[in-house]
């Protein structure tokens, strides 16, 4: 198996381990318990839109990844695989990058760790795999 079918594979079994996660955050809204204080100034279910927007935007990040991952060989450069790295980052940074300062941002249970490690690692793994298919000669590992 070439390098890139490994990274298609990878990028799409995170993906769709992922969506355990983003179906669950989807779930949240309309959900009453998933509400603020009503005193909340923008309104107790202003939660909802951040779960939407969440959604959302993880969406159209897997979108352009999967198509520049699955595209034609000529949109395999260097700046297409920075732009797939930016978007994972963003991605999954937002898992552990809040947790030294609130613990509350960590996963709510052992299990979504897991998930969201794993969702995490495939896809990274199979972008570093592939990164001569995007004619980075100058980037080692």
């Amino acid at each position: 198996m070439n390098k890139l079918n490994l990274c298609r594979i990878l990028i799409v079994i995170g993906f769709a381990l992922g969506l355990v996660s983003l179906i669950i955050t989807a779930g949240h809204i309309g959900d009453p318990l998933y509400t603020l204080i009503p005193e909340f100034e923008d309104g107790a279910t202003h939660a909802w839109y951040h779960a939407l927007r969440e959604v959302s935007g993880d969406i159209v990040a897997m979108i352009v990844i999967l198509a520049v991952i699955f595209g034609a060989a000529h949109n395999r450069t260097a700046f297409t695989w920075y732009l797939c790295l930016v978007l994972m980052l963003g991605y999954y940074a937002p898992f552990w990058i809040g947790v030294p300062f609130f613990g509350q941002l960590s996963a709510p249970n052992l299990a979504a760790e897991i998930i969201h490690i794993v969702m995490a690692v495939l896809p990274v793994t199979g972008l570093l795999i592939a990164r001569k298919e995007f004619k980075l000669s100058g980037l080692s590992f």
